[in-house]
């Protein structure tokens, strides 16, 4: 139900009722101030008049010493019939006090005083202070209160006409609205003339016009909704059918089979997936492929399955209502796979073969999940058809893959993902020349875990560069003031591909005034010089004056070429190839000949994984720049760096 609205003449007389209750209370209130105030002020002024008329008398015999006289003086004044006491100050005490014995209880007493002066200058020698009573001051309150309230009286019966004129002259509106209530098109309404008010005859008659308008509107709106109603139905029906099933094979689509599937019980759920169906479109065109999908499609239905479905690009999903046992699936899987082989596809007069992967579940509640690990699994041991299995790791590494996230989640929330830092050793100059920032996750018991647990989930989230600009954040924060030391921070290609994220490196850079001793290590990569936005990074931190290195250099890809192209100051040599270049020959000449490379080039070099003494001597003796490892310091919390650079060796 909706709130009944206030009428027109009911908030009108609102208005002119709470105007009248505020005009009378401010006239009351300056009545009440003004009036017994200016009375008061006009009796004050007389009694100071009578005071200061006998004043220069009562001087001169004060100034003459003639204190009888002075007496008789003050006699005088307290004769005046509105005199009833006075006070003569000498040198700021009482020296005569005269009182009346009169009544002033029809009156107020009013004190007012006159300073005395020396007869021919200014020197004050006295004050007389004198109790004046006023007989008149409350006879005339009361005559003004009394035409106050007249006045009062008259402004209430002005606002009381006013209402009900008001009202009067409204209510023909008021019944011209009461009639419009109970209006609909089957029951127009026929005005009466209410009122001889002209405005309110042109309402009438607007009404009477709009009446018959909306009549006409609404025998087309009518026929119109007739005609929508059966186009909306059309239109249902091909939405839903478009939401339920795939345009390109018409058959159901992922959310027709997302809609099914938990009403499967004690059936087969496979998942047919083409192989290298990206060559079919790279060699043939997508037009093919979609053709191909078509004809696969066609195949599929002609098979009879209880269900099937387009799940996704070259996945189709089907069904099959049966108990089976893993040999009885299996041998059904393999016949349909033989009979999707054999088909020959066929575009204008090329023929495709086309050879599929199928994972497939036969659980009491098979789910698509399952389906899609033993399909991945079939994938990584290479083998055409592959049945769920309860006993596969697959499960539990997804389980700690969610685990994982959720501990990332969790740590980014609770401010638990922390920079650590570990000591890059200036072997030419025997100090600690910077470190290198490595993250770090707190579990909620402690427990510091390295980012080889967990790094490369993380990059597949969007939690990852949320927890580069943390680190970036931390370690730039940290460096700002200690001027002495450079200090590293690692980024993959991710990082430089989120624009995000590198408008936020260089925010932080010039924020804390970092740029000539920070050192941004990439990742060493096979890919790392296809992407022109590593190039542009590099190019505008070096023009910030930021260093480059290239980290785990040496294994894997190891391409030369680009190091000069990319214009790095340091090449970290991947701590496979130090741990044990003391004592493998081999290792030793890979590291020695990147060494050399470097130097050719003014690239200073980093030895990693230096982890005891023997190592050390080995990279000093084959010129390596920079040694770092457990031999030189382990990684610390930021907070800790200061108290352990006092008591690293001596090296």
């Amino acid at each position: 139900m909706f709130k009944r609205q206030r009428s027109l003449s009911a908030t009108l007389t609102g208005y002119v009722v709470v105007m009248g209750i505020v005009i009378i209370a401010v006239a009351f209130f300056l009545f009440e101030y003004f009036s017994k105030q200016v009375l008061y002020d006009i009796e004050k002024e007389k009694a100071k008049l009578i005071a200061e008329m006998f004043a220069p008398q009562i001087g001169i015999n004060l100034y003459l010493g003639m204190d009888d006289r002075v007496v008789e003086a003050l006699r005088q004044l307290l004769k005046q019939k509105e005199i009833v006491a006075v006070k003569l100050y000498c040198n700021g005490r009482v020296c005569h006090d005269l009182h009346k014995s009169v009544s002033a209880e029809n009156g107020i007493v009013i004190e007012t005083s006159a300073d005395i002066y020396r007869p021919g200058d200014k020197s004050k020698i006295g004050k007389l202070v004198v109790d004046y009573v006023s007989y008149t001051y409350n006879a005339m309150l009361l005559r003004l209160t009394k035409m106050f309230a007249v006045f009062l009286l008259l402004l209430a019966l002005f606002y009381a006409l006013t209402v009900y004129l008001i009202r009067k002259r409204l209510y023909p509106l008021k019944e011209l609205a009461n009639s419009l209530v109970d209006y609909s098109v089957k029951n127009p309404v026929k005005f009466k003339r209410l009122s001889s008010d002209r405005e309110i005859r042109q309402i009438e008659e607007a009404v009477e016009k709009m009446q018959e308008k909306i009549e006409e509107y609404t025998r087309k709106l009518t026929h119109l909704n007739e005609n929508l109603h059966i186009q909306v139905e059309q239109k249902t029906k091909k939405l839903w059918d478009q939401l339920y099933s795939d345009s390109l094979t018409g058959l159901p689509n992922r959310r027709a089979m997302m809609r099914d599937l938990p009403r499967i019980h004690g059936a087969l759920l496979a998942i047919a997936n083409i192989d290298d169906f990206t060559e079919i479109n790279d060699l043939y065109g997508h037009h093919v492929g979609d053709e191909i999908l078509k004809q696969l499609g066609a195949k599929l239905s002609s098979m009879n399955f209880d269900a099937l479905y387009r799940a996704s690009g070259d996945e189709f999903v089907f069904i099959v209502k049966k108990e089976f046992t893993s040999k009885s699936a299996l041998e059904l899987l393999k016949r349909i796979r033989e009979e999707i082989e054999n088909t020959s596809f066929l575009f204008e007069e090329n023929r495709i073969d086309l050879r599929i992967s199928i994972g497939a579940s036969i659980e009491y509640m098979p789910t698509i999940e399952q389906a899609d690990m033993a399909l991945k699994e079939a994938r990584k041991q290479r083998v055409p058809i592959m049945l769920f299995s309860q006993n596969w790791q697959v499960k539990k590494r997804y389980k700690e893959n969610i685990q994982w996230v959720s501990e990332i989640k969790s740590a980014l929330e609770d401010g638990r993902i922390e920079a650590y830092g570990q000591p890059l050793y200036d072997i030419r100059h025997h100090h600690v020349k910077g470190y290198e920032v490595l993250m770090r996750l707190i579990k909620k018991d402690g427990t510091v875990v390295s980012p080889f647990h967990f790094l490369s989930l993380a990059q597949k989230t969007h939690y990852y560069p949320k927890m580069t600009r943390h680190i970036v954040e931390q370690s730039c924060i940290y460096f700002e003031n200690r001027k002495e030391f450079t200090f590293s921070v690692n980024l993959s290609v991710e990082d430089i591909l989120n624009a995000e994220t590198v408008e936020f490196i260089k925010e932080r850079v010039e924020k804390h005034h970092v740029a000539n001793r920070i050192i941004f290590e990439l990742l060493e990569s096979e890919n790392i010089e296809n992407y022109p936005e590593v190039a542009i990074f590099i190019e505008d931190m070096k023009h910030f004056g930021c260093k480059i290195a290239i980290d785990d250099f040496g294994t894997g890809y190891s391409n030369f070429s680009y190091l000069t192209s990319l214009d790095v100051d340091y090449i970290k040599i991947d701590g496979s190839l130090i741990k044990n270049v003391h004592k493998d020959k081999n290792l030793e000449i890979i590291a020695e000949t990147i060494i050399d490379f470097a130097q050719r080039l003014n690239i200073k070099t980093v030895a990693e994984f230096v982890c005891d003494e023997a190592v050390y001597e080995k990279v000093c003796q084959m010129g390596v720049d920079i040694a770092q490892g457990y031999y030189i310091d382990e990684p610390r919390p930021l907070r800790e760096l200061e108290e352990a650079q006092k008591s690293l060796r001596d090296l």
